[in-house]
């Protein structure tokens, strides 16, 4: 997934180095091999579920503050499909790796859904919508690098699955977009903060990976 403009290019080669440190993480690697401890995965899949469930909270107090009604509608439709995946999480995935659900945040992800919330509550709308586009921009380019290395018989594979698909391919794009329009009209000030809270994003992203491989 590229960038849209000038300034999406700058926020992704801010990230460049978080990236490169994800895809060669010793999570990223073992989900790929198949051989990732079923603790470590435990843990991420487990805190996924209330990410997500926060997450989902974050995209639609941020569609109510949309600029304009295409805007408001893709970020509820967002929320609306992190809804659906919040209950496949917890209605299939859980269960098929027969993993407990979790029953409270773990400090990273404590920390993450704060972050997000916080943004969405009291900054800037653009600002915002930096903060959240990370765990789309940075989970799609990562996850292509585990399906391309993903080994056969991976017993992670029904997970793996999960990374691929055109719609998700398309929201990506389009969040992508939304914020290159909105660094167009934002002044010297706000794009820095933009900036600072992708990257603070992002960050939040691969400390994630690497707490789940303390558990």
């Amino acid at each position: 997934m590229q960038a849209k403009g000038p300034f999406t290019r700058q926020l992704w080669q801010a990230i460049e180095g978080i990236y490169s440190e994800a895809i060669d993480h010793q999570f990223v690697l073992g989900l790929a091999n198949g051989d990732l401890l079923k603790s470590y995965f435990a843990h991420y899949l487990s805190q996924d579920v209330l990410y997500i469930k926060d997450d989902n909270r974050a995209l639609t107090l941020v569609s109510e503050r949309a600029i304009n009604s295409e805007q408001k509608e893709f970020f509820k439709s967002l929320a609306e499909d992190g809804l659906a995946i919040e209950k496949a999480l917890h209605d299939e995935f859980l269960e098929h790796f027969k993993i407990e659900e979790a029953q409270e945040k773990s400090p990273v992800i404590k920390a993450y859904t704060d972050f997000l919330l916080s943004h969405v509550e009291h900054s800037e709308y653009s600002i915002a919508v930096a903060a959240l586009l990370p765990c789309f921009w940075l989970y799609n380019k990562v996850g292509a690098e585990i399906i391309k290395k993903s080994k056969p018989n991976n017993p992670y594979q029904k997970w793996i699955d999960t990374y691929q698909g055109d719609e998700y391919e398309d929201f990506t794009s389009q969040f992508i977009q939304i914020l290159e329009d909105l660094a167009e009209k934002a002044n010297a000030t706000t794009l820095e903060k933009m900036k600072e809270a992708f990257v603070e994003s992002a960050r939040f992203e691969l400390a994630f990976f690497e707490e789940a491989i303390s558990f």
